[in-house]
Order: C-alpha cells, then structure tokens, then sequence
C-alpha cells in the first residue's frame, strides 16, 4: 500500500504568516526571564539607585524585544533561515537577562555584547528576510540602532557614572533622537511607511507575552514560599489567595475589557501612516509602563509574603503600591494611543493607589493587598462596559 505523502509546507499551521509560531512563544520566555532577573535585581536593591538601573535596563532590553515583535509581524520565522537568526537573537538576549544583576559592574561588558548580538541578529534579518520594507525604514534601524548599540558597547567598557551616561544616551537615541529627526537626515533616501503592520499577529504576540509576564507575579508568590520560609501558615495561604486575585483582576483589566481586541479594530483601520505611530505608542511605550509595574508589583509580594501581617519597610510598601498603580496608569495610556473611553478613570484610579503605601507601613501587608485588590475592582467596576 503507497504511503500518504507528508502534507506540505504551507499546510502546516505552525508557519502560517499571520499567526504567532511557537519559536516566537519560545522567545518569549526568555524575555519572561529577564523580567525574572529585574525583579530579584529591585528586590536586592530597593533604593533609588536600584530603581533607576531596572528602569534602565528594562527600557534597553524592552526596545530591542518589541523590535523583533516588528520583526517578525514582516519576517514570520517560518523557514530554516529565519529561525536560525531567532534563534541567534536568543543567545544574545539570554546573555543580557543572565548579566541584569550585576550589569552596572562586573557583568556589563557581558550585557553589551549581548546587546550588540540582537541588535545584529536584528538589523541583518530585516535586510535579508523581511518583506513589504521600505529602504528608508532599513537606513534609519541601522542608523538609530546602530548609534545606540554602540553608546551600550562603550558604557560596557567604561565603568561609573560612564555607564549610566551611555546607557541613558542609548535609550534617547533609540526613543526619542528617531522622532526629532528630520527629513534632510535621510535626504534622497525613501523614508515613506515601512510596511503594513498584520494587526492579528502584533496583537495577539503581545498579548501572549503579558499573560506571561503576569505570571512573573505569580512566580514571585511560589519563590517567596520556597525560599524563605520555614512553614507556610494561614496568613500566607490567605496573601497568596488575595495575590492571585489582584494577578486576575489586572488580567481582566486587559483582557475582559477587550482591550486587545479594541487595539486590533484599531490598527486594522488605521492608514499605514498613522498604524505605526499608534502601535508604538501603544504596544511599545505604554506596555513598557505596564511591564515596568509587573516588575516593581511582583518585588513588592515577594517580600510582603515572609510576614503578610507585619509592618512593611517603606522600599516594599511602595513597589506594591506603585506596582499595581503604574500597571492602571499603563492601561490609561494605552487606551489613549487607541482612542478608547474612560482614560481618565483608568489614571486616576491608579494615581490614587499609589496611597496604599501607606496602609503597608502603617498596618500589614495583606492589609495593603486588600486594599489594592478592592481599589482594583472598584475601577473595574466603574468602567464596566467603556
């Protein structure tokens, strides 16, 4: 009997265009481990100075992450090339999760030649792999890319107050220096729209990458019960309950308000000059707010777990509250780059969070996380059908 010949490439789903493969998924994690690393970093230094280098780092990393999102709504890594130079890219992002802790000191040249990796792996895939990508857009990643990657390199091999200048410098160059440019810069290049975004994959990849990057929270609770205590009683069980429900309440903030589905609507209608001023203004500079408030909300739990009834130190009242806080702060801005309604009860609500701080200091931990997870609600509740 003839044996049924292998289905071909194109019927596969996992290499169809306009869906997130599971090499993108497998990406992710690794990101995922550097929120994992910003953490333990804040957790260890909880001061100003240790705020500003996770703000830092994150804004580096998370630049050069969402550019392979961009990358690889044009480029789907469905070929053995593509997912050769994924792959690649990897290398160089794990190189700079595992340098996070020490990437101000001993580690940093280690972080910068990660960050060169990406940057590399990045620049050539879109010269070689992308598709519907004007020259102007190549010239100027090249440019702005090339010039930040090179402030990283430097600071790698200075140390001191060098380092936060030429990282600093990186982030503007990257961030900002692109939108101030004008067309005399590129004079005689094309520097039109780069490509149409497909709203459905750069939506969706997102969105997958949030739903595990909330469970960075949820991580923080399980190492907070294995590491450091030596048993778990009813006001841990009770903190971890009332965790996972503050974890779903901002799940369903984004989620169950349709945010994401309202974020698509929007890009799909969108003219190709105004997609990508909206999809950077939503999915690159307010999720960078929202993953920012994972980081400082998932160090705060951490530390409240050992004695949820006890009195928190000022540093830890703060990252829970500023955490949940920033992440509704994230959302408000979100819906402001989609055009969506009830921006500023989103805000406001968060900015009024911020308060719970004081609860920490004054009576528990558990008695701040009450509070957050009710104020939480009650926002949710306020903006039932927005």
């Amino acid at each position: 009997m003839a044996r049924r010949p292998l289905p071909a490439r194109h019927d596969r789903p996992d290499v169809v265009a306009g869906t997130v493969t599971t090499l993108e998924l497998f990406f992710d994690l690794v990101f995922v481990f550097t929120i994992t690393q910003l953490t333990a970093t804040l957790g260890h230094e909880p001061g100003w100075v240790g705020v500003g280098r996770v703000v830092l780092l994150l804004l580096l990393m998370w630049w050069m992450y969402a550019g392979y999102a961009w990358l690889t709504n044009a480029a789907p890594p469905v070929t053995p090339v593509r997912r050769a130079f994924l792959l690649v890219g990897m290398v160089g992002n794990f190189m700079m999760a595992m340098a996070v802790p020490h990437a101000f000191t001993t580690d940093r040249l280690v972080f910068a030649v990660g960050y060169l990796v990406v940057l590399a792996v990045h620049t050539t895939m879109y010269l070689t792999q992308a598709s519907r990508v004007t020259t102007g857009m190549v010239v100027r990643l090249a440019l702005f890319n090339g010039l930040a990657g090179l402030l990283v390199l430097l600071g790698g091999l200075l140390h001191g107050e060098a380092v936060w200048i030429c990282w600093v410098a990186a982030v503007l160059v990257e961030t900002l220096l692109p939108r101030l440019a004008t067309a005399t810069v590129l004079r005689g290049i094309d520097t039109g729209s780069a490509f149409t975004l497909r709203p459905a994959h750069f939506v969706e990849r997102h969105g997958l990458m949030l739903i595990i990057v909330l469970g960075e929270s949820v991580l923080a609770i399980g190492v907070g019960v294995g590491s450091g205590l030596e048993r778990i009683g009813v006001a841990q069980v009770l903190f971890a309950a009332i965790s996972l429900a503050l974890a779903a309440s901002l799940y369903w903030a984004y989620f169950g308000t349709g945010e994401d589905h309202a974020a698509e609507v929007v890009l799909d209608a969108a003219p190709p000059e105004r997609q990508q001023g909206i999809a950077l203004a939503s999915f690159g500079y307010a999720f960078a707010v929202m993953l920012l408030a994972v980081v400082f909300a998932a160090s705060g739990l951490h530390h409240a777990l050992a004695h949820p009834t006890h009195a928190l130190d000022l540093a830890w009242a703060a990252q829970l509250a500023c955490g949940v806080a920033g992440f509704w702060v994230g959302l408000a801005l979100f819906r402001l780059a989609i055009g969506r309604r009830d921006v500023a009860l989103r805000l406001a609500g968060g900015l009024l969070l911020v308060a719970a701080t004081v609860v920490g200091t004054a009576f528990s931990g558990l008695a701040e996380l009450v509070v957050l997870l009710l104020g939480s609600l009650g926002i949710l509740l306020a903006g039932r059908g927005a």
